[in-house]
């Protein structure tokens, strides 16, 4: 028989032994995250970099984008009310001389700043610690404050799991969900403005416009059937012809008239990524006024006994739907605007 002290003995235990399981696996977790954000570079990380502080400042947070020469003023995002500054870089060589420079070019080119914060994936060893120090010594007014992809981690790891989807731009595995990410295709992915996509587009639609002018005009005037189907046979050989002849010049289509129908109608707003083109799954993100880019999203099938890929279409509705190449029936995912999909 146990006696109640050997029962509290076991209690305690085993709440100790799942709080060091709980623990182990949070940390576990965090190192997951980290080397996510650790493999990043350039773009790509200052793309979570934005993502995670838009989330933790709300709509307080302004991304900045640099405007070529001119730089992005010593910052790639501030917040206004509390005047702080960030700056991200993934430099791996000098990360010293980088600080110094942007904290430089931050109060140089901004005004009253109170708070400038350093956002890197990379670690931080003495000399960085040294160059902050003296920083700080200097402009004791100005908090100079360092944000690393582990300190990142370790707050993704308290947050909902569709957010850290959303923040880092890609499925986490230790995640037992239907959640899914539809990745772009690097290999499909073009950028371009308007009037590059109006020059790519016109040789099909010049093409197109006369051939239709030749075979309507053959229909209408040529009586006999035989001289209509002749007519018929000749247009579509020339087609095929020009079509051949002219291969590399069609592939830089890039739907032009849908691009302009879409700006007018206001369903491509600035940032924003929709489908373009349903047949071959490629989707536009207006990254400006006159530039966009066009991708390529798909996710390998996570249904039981499938490893189809799926692609993305239109509903009735207007919103997006993934169906699996193997059975767009019944493997279907319901996909919202940052392209997650759940499997129905």
């Amino acid at each position: 028989m146990v006696s109640k002290k050997d029962e509290v003995s076991n209690t305690v235990f085993l709440a100790e032994l799942l709080f060091i399981f709980s623990t182990e696996k949070n940390m576990l977790d965090i190192e997951y995250i980290e080397n996510i954000l650790k493999g990043k570079d350039g773009l790509e990380f200052q793309k979570c970099g934005a993502n995670y502080l838009r989330k933790k400042y709300g709509g307080a947070f302004q991304e900045v984008a640099s405007m070529g020469p001119l730089g992005d003023g010593g910052k790639d995002g501030y917040v206004l009310e509390t005047r702080e500054y960030f700056a991200m870089s993934t430099w791996s060589d000098n990360i010293a001389t980088k600080i110094k420079n942007d904290y430089k070019n931050c109060i140089d080119k901004n005004l009253e700043v109170k708070k400038f914060i350093f956002v890197t994936n990379r670690k931080l060893g003495p000399k960085e610690c040294d160059v902050i120090d003296k920083l700080n010594l200097g402009n004791q007014d100005i908090k100079i404050e360092t944000l690393s992809h582990r300190d990142m981690a370790k707050a993704l790891i308290e947050y909902p799991q569709r957010e850290v989807l959303a923040i880092l731009g890609k499925p986490v595995s230790f995640y037992d969900d239907k959640t899914v990410y539809f990745e772009e295709c690097r290999d499909r992915q073009l950028t371009f403005t308007l009037s590059e996509s109006i020059k790519d587009s016109m040789h099909v639609y010049l093409a197109t416009i006369f051939f239709v002018a030749v075979f309507c005009t053959s229909f209408f005037y040529v009586k006999a059937d035989w001289a209509k189907t002749l007519c018929f046979i000749v247009v579509a050989a020339l087609m095929c012809l020009y079509m051949l002849l002219n291969i590399n010049s069609l592939r830089k289509y890039k739907y032009a008239h849908k691009i302009l129908y879409l700006m007018v109608t206001g369903k491509l707003q600035t940032q924003n990524e929709i489908l373009l083109n349903e047949g071959s799954h490629l989707t536009i993100k207006r990254n400006s006024t006159w530039n966009f880019t066009i991708n390529k999203r798909s996710i390998n099938c996570i249904k039981r006994g499938c490893s189809s890929k799926v692609f993305l279409y239109t509903q009735e509705d207007g919103t997006m739907i993934g169906r699996c190449e193997k059975d767009k029936l019944n493997h279907t995912y319901r996909v919202d605007n940052n392209f997650y999909g759940e499997l129905l």
